[in-house]
């Protein structure tokens, strides 16, 4: 896995460089978070436990910059 940098939907830079994963898994945890958003709106970052695309659980640590603006920066498995 390698870290890139990314912007927001402003273009501002976020805080923490991105964590390359698959598309497929990029989309999967970032529909769950905004399925969930309630429980993470104004946290800056934010840890989301789930399965991964493998069906491994995991915990992802995501700088959040609002709805739908999100970067995973870490993946831990459980």
């Amino acid at each position: 896995m390698i870290n890139i940098f990314r912007y927001d939907m402003n273009g501002v830079p976020f805080s923490y460089s991105s964590l390359e994963l698959e598309k497929t898994e990029i989309a999967k945890i970032c529909h769950e978070i905004s399925t969930n958003y309630c429980k993470y709106a104004g946290k800056k970052l934010i840890m989301h436990r789930t399965r991964d695309i493998e069906g491994v659980w995991c915990v992802y640590y995501v700088e959040n910059r609002g709805y739908g603006d999100y970067n995973i920066i870490e993946k831990y498995y459980d």
